[in-house]
């Protein structure tokens, strides 16, 4: 049963994310925000007046005595500095994805946080989704055999702007920063540590990358691919893939709630030529006829039922209170990490990041 006693938070930042943070709060017993602080007094000022918050500058609220932990969304490059004033002032501390701006200042944070004794996490909300949750266990339980591969996407088509944190490579702008973060971080999650990465992307006027694509090689030999974009519209999906089974995770991939297990099992001498019936069968099954019946029958189960079976698993409220909850009961346990989201795993995907920025970079 949850702890229902209070719980709250000083909000560092008060764009989209932080009021859907907020929002998220009424979905987690006990839970409330008590200050909040930006770098616009004048945005400080109306996000208080919508959430009935006081108002204080950053050091303030991130040490202010009537609050359990600090929520920080504010750019990337604004992370590192944040986190270490709430950690110098002892207080446990939620950075959003991605956790910093680069590997080297999220080394800084989890040294600080572990010298200091103090509680720190990176956001990656999605990971304590009921859904995530669900399957990684499934995974762990060996359901879905042994894993092959994970393929993520998340596009979105935005207008260029340079004044905009997310097209601005100061503060840390980018697709894969912003977008294929999601996907990086569940393919960690899901498939364990990486030992190779190649990955392309393209960068935009203003010095971000509008689009990237990255493979991965895990250690345990399987494969994933990460799509993003900030530029493209596309469905923001998953797929994960095993000797047993393919799970189906619907979109979108940001805050799942839903997927589908298909079982599969090994098929013997593959699908070509011989020793597939040959001779007059294998004239009528690529024949016309045999395959103009194939296409009517595939346009028909796009209005049937998908095959496999249902994995339902819905969020509460808006899903980020499960992260907040993560947090209460990480804190009140007197734990200073979530085995969900360790603090060297934040650390190794700003690293994988890192990487992929350094070698579109270098590209001719």
């Amino acid at each position: 049963m949850a702890d229902s006693s209070p719980f709250r938070w000083a909000i560092l930042g008060t764009g989209g994310v932080s009021r859907k943070f907020i929002l998220g709060l009424k979905a987690a017993p006990g839970q409330s925000a008590v200050v909040c602080a930006s770098r616009s007094p004048d945005n400080a000022a109306r996000f208080a007046r919508d959430f009935g918050l006081e108002t204080a500058e950053y050091a303030g609220a991130a040490a202010h005595p009537g609050v359990d932990a600090v929520y920080i969304a504010t750019p990337p490059s604004e992370h590192e500095a944040q986190a270490l004033l709430a950690i110098g002032a002892g207080k446990p501390v939620l950075i959003e994805k991605p956790f910093a701006l680069d590997a080297a200042a999220a080394g800084r944070i989890a040294e600080a946080a572990r010298a200091a004794g103090v509680f720190a996490m990176e956001a990656m909300w999605t990971r304590f989704l009921p859904l995530t949750r669900a399957l990684k266990a499934r995974v762990e339980a060996g359901d879905l055999g042994q894993p092959r591969a994970f393929e993520a996407r998340f596009y979105g088509n935005d207008r260029p702007d340079p004044g905009a944190s997310l097209f601005d490579p100061a503060r840390g702008g980018g697709a894969l920063m912003h977008r294929g973060i999601y996907g990086l971080s569940l393919a960690r999650h899901f498939l364990g540590p990486v030992a190779e990465l190649q990955a392309m992307g393209r960068l935009g006027e203003t010095g971000v990358d509008e689009d990237c694509a990255l493979t991965l090689r895990h250690e345990n030999g399987a494969l994933s691919t990460i799509r993003a974009s900030l530029r493209a519209a596309g469905i923001n999906a998953a797929e994960l893939y095993g000797t047993k089974a393919t799970y189906r995770i619907a979109p979108p991939l940001y805050r799942p709630f839903a997927a589908r297990r298909i079982a599969v099992s090994p098929r013997t001498g593959g699908t070509s030529g011989a020793g597939n019936g040959g001779g007059r069968l294998e004239g009528l099954k690529e024949g016309g006829a045999a395959q103009g019946l194939n296409q009517r029958l595939a346009r028909l189960k796009e209005f049937l039922k998908p095959p496999g079976q249902g994995i339902s698993a819905p969020f509460a409220g808006n899903g980020y209170g499960h992260e907040a909850e993560a947090v209460a009961e990480a804190v009140r346990a007197g734990r200073t990490e979530h085995a969900a989201m360790p603090l060297e795993e934040s650390v190794e995907i700003m690293g994988l990041i890192d990487r992929a920025r350094a070698s579109w970079k270098e590209a001719p």
